[in-house]
């Protein structure tokens, strides 16, 4: 069977696959043991894609990835699992709150930033939630996704990462 695509259709597949997400950072292999090593074994790594997942299943955070769990950490079941949860910076106070009120079991990790909109969140919002934490320096534990021109994961940041329990 042949399928003829119309250049319109090209033209949008190329178009998606040239789009270049902000929020592309990823924690390295050696941050990723040592959340392991602390709270793991990991069931499952809630936004992530096909390049970047630290566990075997994984949501994607808004789109189809190939070999994903599903799409979009905000309308999965969390039942049972043991989330890595890495969210982009925009979604972090709402993923605080989603595992709080599924009172999910999880470790996420947040650069470690108190002038961002996420910090009262953490302090005021989650401190009864959250029972354990983690500062861990950024430059080591942090890489690029596809977007080589992130702060985040690059040689510029000298920041640090909280991870929390």
């Amino acid at each position: 069977m042949e399928l003829e695509i119309e250049c319109t259709d090209k033209q949008k597949a190329d178009y998606i696959s040239k789009l270049i997400d902000i929020d592309d950072w990823q924690i390295t292999d050696k941050c990723f043991d040592l959340v392991e090593e602390a709270w793991g074994p990991h069931t499952i790594d809630c936004f992530a894609n096909y390049y970047n997942t630290k566990t075997r299943r994984f949501f994607s955070w808004h789109s189809w990835n190939p070999d994903c769990t599903g799409v979009d950490f905000f309308v999965q079941s969390i039942t049972g699992e043991n989330c890595l949860v890495v969210p982009p910076i925009c979604l972090i106070a709402r993923a605080l709150h989603y595992l709080q009120k599924h009172k999910a079991e999880a470790a996420v990790i947040v650069p470690f930033w108190p002038s961002s909109y996420f910090w009262p969140v953490i302090l005021r919002h989650m401190a009864s939630f959250i029972v354990e934490y983690k500062v861990i320096n950024g430059r080591e534990v942090l890489t690029h996704g596809r977007n080589a021109n992130s702060l985040l994961g690059s040689e510029r940041f000298c920041g640090k990462l909280l991870a929390l329990r």
